[in-house]
């Protein structure tokens, strides 16, 4: 395995820990399988960039970092694959040093490089040109400008709906009915429920979502709605100010055991239907 490559089995083994996942967990919560985590986390096989922010979307970290190593593995199996590159398939057991039998998605941006060769037939030494990577390490400045980059874009697109709906009119959507502004969290804010019906589902006017994973700290109009629809249920999660702390966790908990759903306080797709009705 790649240096690059450990690191991000490294890295994907601590989210894994820290947010208490089992590989049964991941499959549930996931759309991926309990087999294909196995072979993630071992390093077996790279792990496509959305398994990556499926993993941090249900153990609530930030993807990232961890996609920033992907990028740089997939890079590095790409450059051993390349005639003459770092170590082949013969040499590292496998396809891009992850092991036997598991090829990792190709990194983009790069095209077949051609090989001269002498007269008594050998290839010369694989020229350099821009599209063809160097060592990894040497990649880590164009790295640290994509990463920033990428945090820029997301500044941008997280803040753009904010500075909108500040200057919209009112939300006209049902699911949405409760809300006069963007999130905001502040101490002692509570938000009003406003409990509606729509096609036989339970609604409180904040979200209008079935899927979304919430998780402990995490901060959205998701967990106002959430919050309202356990009250709702009978399960009083504290204060309704859009923030899943540990009193929503408990009530989070409270309803599944009832419900006879798996009790982990994370609000995934089974926990929104039994919320919803």
């Amino acid at each position: 395995m790649s240096e690059p490559a450990a690191e991000l089995v490294a890295g994907l083994r601590t989210v894994k820990s820290r947010g208490g996942l089992t590989l049964v967990a991941l499959e549930r919560k996931t759309a991926y399988s309990k087999s294909s985590w196995e072979r993630y986390l071992n390093g077996r096989t790279l792990p496509s960039a959305d398994a990556v922010r499926a993993l941090c979307t249900v153990a609530g970290c930030d993807p990232v970092p961890l996609l920033a190593l992907r990028e740089v593995a997939a890079s590095d199996a790409a450059a051993r694959k390349e005639p003459g590159g770092r170590g082949g398939a013969e040499d590292s057991g496998g396809v891009g040093g992850l092991g036997p039998g598991h090829a990792p998605e190709p990194a983009h941006g790069l095209v077949p490089v051609p090989r001269t060769v002498d007269a008594a037939g050998d290839p010369g030494p694989v020229p350099r040109t821009a599209a063809s990577p160097g060592p990894w390490w040497r990649r880590w400045p164009a790295l640290v400008v994509l990463g920033a980059g990428v945090a820029v874009a997301g500044g941008v697109v997280i803040a753009e709906p904010w500075q909108t709906s500040s200057k919209a009119a009112a939300p006209q959507s049902p699911f949405t009915s409760a809300h006069d502004g963007p999130y905001v969290w502040g101490r002692e804010t509570s938000y009003p429920c406003r409990i509606q019906q729509h096609s036989g589902r339970t609604y409180a006017g904040h979200s209008g979502t079935h899927q979304t994973v919430l998780a402990h700290n995490t901060t959205s109009w998701d967990v106002v709605e959430a919050q309202c629809l356990l009250r709702e249920a009978g399960f009083d999660p504290g204060a309704v100010d859009g923030v899943y702390g540990p009193n929503t966790e408990q009530a989070v908990k409270r309803l599944q055991a009832k419900a006879g759903i798996e009790d982990d306080g994370l609000v995934g797709p089974d926990t929104w239907k039994v919320l919803r009705g």
